[in-house]
């Protein structure tokens, strides 16, 4: 307590030669020879106000504790006058420097759309908000600490000479003095480090003009264009950015070069002016208006300003050298983030983005070739081909890994367009629910569309007709297609850095103020250390190459830490149900076609003419009967149709299962139904080659994927005497040993017994 306040009164009596020496016209020429003995107690008076503030005051005399109560008052109202005058004398050296300079680029030049579609265009932020604006003088603002007309011209702050220079220099050391305490660690995450006081009190001049600009209800202050605030306010910072250079050394002087470098520090400063603005003024005005295309349009610009500032406060992406935030890091605090500040503006936004998204996805699905297949994969993008039985692009569909739709191509790059905002959102629940609201509400439209369609055909009891199996087939290829972009890279919420955003090198230029090279004599580590995210390795990362950009992927291990790639996994699941649930659905459709077309077949009257001998007698001389060439020809012309129109893995489920239904047919309802003759089975093995053919341009042996027909065809086309015999081994034999005859005549999948009933069947 006695060190305590014998700390005050020797910070007050400091605090006297300090104010005695402001009295004085020239005191910049010694202030900084009377300012180490305050600084000395400022100090001292925050060591023991912490270490008071430590002490246990139960069972401590009430009086005690009072006056203890009253000296850290006193001690922080003399800390404080302290910080007011090195405020002072900041401000009055600021002014001989002509700061702040003005604000240059006049936004109302030109006036850009407030929408962008993310259908025709990308709707990322890196599509500049302010291109193409030309640039005019703004009318300065003359308020105190500005620059007058008579005091001259911002130049730097080396211009107002090398002695103004030195004392900016000691002030701004002062004042980091002051703020010791806090940045004694270095050890802070990204993006969290402690803002420098020197440094927003140097910004305070640009606040105030930016709140003047575009926040009192001058014809700057638009609602609809917040690419004018942020723009306005990033020229300001890269065109300044290069002038506080010259102020560095104050912070070498408190060895913090390797954590704080003065050029970043006040684009952060700048960052935040920004930020109160939109607070204070644009997001409840947003959310008054409750318009959503001046919401999405605020999402775009302020997801552009990011990326620009994002350079300039030193946060960029650099894989070899990264800390253990990880790819989400330098979200934190972002102006997108800031929305989720309050419920109303989360609300407004989180609304106004989901339907954005569901028009932006109708608009997709209205278009007349929505369902054609993309000209990507269909030959040049200038003579796009409609997807119909007949064309001919040079590729088959059956062969290429995906068919994908023009609805395809255009809902995953909605989807990436929609989920990158999450890059901007550090809090997993923030991107939780951001996620929620848009991206997946969006799939889930998207989905139940896909499913109305396909509802359509099968109520209409048309599922197998040539006019539906096109269509059928691009809902089945679409959702294959976005299953497995979904499953593969789990796209959108791990982008690392996309295709217009390459992560810059360390010697990135913008403009006229290059981001600080490093190593340099001054500040050996410009970029600071603690300001690097984790490399792909340290995170158990994999990155994938996609032509949208560079991703990155979580293992195992890592994926539940994303709390987000689970959203999409599940959205794929979807996906992959529903292709396979209508590939099968198609399949057995086909299969009912064949069936029904092959009636007269089975009927009973045709199957017992395999019983008699009115077949060629002639071996080699079958021909396939009348009654199976009309289904055999509908089944040939449905499978080519399928060929051209689905992708080879849906287009392989797809014929394997009509496959195995028509095996199942021609077995259950022929092979086992009557009575062969020898010439009865050869014409059934004829038959039964011919339907085989049908599968023939897919596969390499079609009979394979009819073992129960094919063996049932062999076993009733053998020789009389071959097959007595077999039949008689059967009987006696064990079964491994009947499966060892079988094998020896080709028999591969019936068991002893089945064989032996098919060959009793056998005349």
């Amino acid at each position: 307590m006695q060190e305590l306040q014998q700390t005050v009164a020797g910070l007050k009596h400091g605090l006297a030669s300090v104010q005695g020496v402001l009295d004085d016209a020239n005191w910049h020429e010694y202030l900084t020879a009377v300012l180490h003995e305050p600084l000395r107690k400022y100090g001292h008076v925050q060591a023991s106000s912490d270490a008071f503030a430590e002490v246990p005051t139960m069972g401590l005399p009430d009086r005690l504790v009072r006056q203890g109560e009253r000296s850290l008052s006193r001690g922080k109202g003399a800390q404080d006058q302290l910080l007011n005058g090195l405020n002072i004398c900041m401000s009055s050296l600021l002014a001989k420097c002509c700061w702040p300079p003005p604000l240059a680029s006049d936004p109302r030049a030109k006036r850009k759309p407030h929408k962008r579609s993310r259908v025709d265009a990308d709707a990322d932020a890196d599509a500049d908000a302010s291109e193409g604006q030309s640039e005019a003088p703004l009318e300065d603002l003359q308020s105190p600490g500005s620059a007058s007309a008579g005091q001259g011209t911002w130049d730097g702050f080396d211009a107002a000479g090398p002695v103004v220079l030195e004392q900016l220099q000691k002030c701004i050391y002062a004042l980091l003095e002051c703020q010791q305490g806090v940045l004694a660690s270095a050890n802070f995450p990204l993006d969290l480090l402690p803002m420098l006081e020197v440094v927003q009190t140097i910004t305070e001049p640009l606040l105030a003009k930016l709140r003047f600009h575009f926040a009192s209800g001058r014809p700057t202050d638009r609602i609809d264009q917040p690419d004018w605030l942020f723009d306005t306010a990033a020229k300001a910072t890269q065109e300044n950015l290069e002038a506080f250079k010259v102020l560095q050394p104050a912070v070498e002087q408190h060895g913090l070069e390797r954590v704080f470098y003065l050029p970043f520090e006040f684009a952060r400063a700048m960052h935040a002016a920004v930020q109160t603005v939109l607070k204070e003024h644009v997001l409840p005005r947003l959310a008054q208006q409750a318009k959503q295309d001046l919401w999405t349009y605020y999402a775009d610009c302020a997801v552009a300003f990011e990326k620009k500032m994002s350079i300039l406060r030193g946060i960029y992406i650099d894989d070899s050298q990264m800390d253990h935030d990880g790819p989400f890091a330098w979200g934190r605090g972002s102006c997108l983030e800031l929305v989720f500040a309050r419920d109303p503006w989360r609300d407004a936004w989180l609304t106004a983005e989901e339907e954005d998204a569901q028009e932006q996805l109708g608009d997709i699905l209205d278009r007349l070739n929505a369902w054609d297949a993309s000209p990507s994969v269909r030959g040049s993008a200038a003579h796009p081909q409609p997807f119909q039985k007949g064309t001919n692009s040079g590729k088959l569909a059956w062969k290429e890994e995906f068919w994908p739709t023009t609805a395809a191509e255009y809902v995953l790059h909605l989807l990436w367009t929609l989920s990158k905002r999450a890059l901007w959102l550090s809090d997993p629940e923030l991107r939780q629910a951001y996620v929620s609201a848009v991206p997946k509400s969006m799939m889930k439209a998207f989905r139940n569309k896909l499913a109305r369609l396909a509802k359509t055909a099968e109520d209409l009891h048309n599922l197998a007709s040539p006019d539906w199996i096109p269509k059928i087939s691009a809902y089945i290829n679409t959702s294959h297609y976005l299953e497995y972009h979904l499953r593969q890279s789990h796209l959108p919420l791990l982008l690392l850095y996309d295709s217009s955003s390459q992560a810059p090198s360390p010697q990135v230029s913008r403009g006229t103020t290059p981001v600080p090279p490093s190593p340099d004599p001054r500040t050996p580590a410009m970029t600071p250390n603690n300001l690097r995210l984790a490399s792909p390795d340290s995170l158990g990362l994999s990155t994938y190459s996609t032509p949208e950009g560079s991703l990155i992927m979580p293992s195992a291990e890592h994926r539940g830490a994303t709390g987000l790639v689970g959203a999409y996994e599940a959205e794929a699941g979807a996906l992959g149900s529903f292709w396979k649930k209508w590939a099968l659905k198609l399949a057995r459709a086909i299969a009912i076609q064949f069936h029904m077309d092959s009636r007269s077949y089975k009927y009973k009257s045709h199957l017992a003419e395999f019983s008699n001998t009115s077949y060629s007698q002639q071996q080699g001389d079958e021909v396939v009967s009348p009654q199976l060439l009309r289904a055999l020809v509908g089944l040939d012309d449905s499978v080519k149709l399928l060929a051209s129109s689905m992708d080879a893995v849906v287009f392989r489920e797809t014929w394997k299962a009509i496959a195995v239904a028509i095996n199942r047919q021609m077995y259950n309802e022929v092979a086992t139904e009557t009575r062969f003759s020898y010439q009865g089975g050869r014409q059934l093995a004829c038959d039964a080659e011919t339907l085989f053919t049908v599968f023939q341009p897919y596969t390499f042996k079609p009979a394979a994927h009819f073992k129960e027909l094919r063996d049932a065809s062999l076993l009733l086309s053998l020789e009389p005497d071959a097959m007595h015999e077999l039949m008689t081994a059967l009987r006696s034999s064990s079964p491994d040993i009947g499966k060892e005859r079988l094998k020896q005549h080709g028999i591969l999948r019936l068991a002893p017994d089945q064989a032996l009933s098919i060959l009793e069947q056998r005349m």
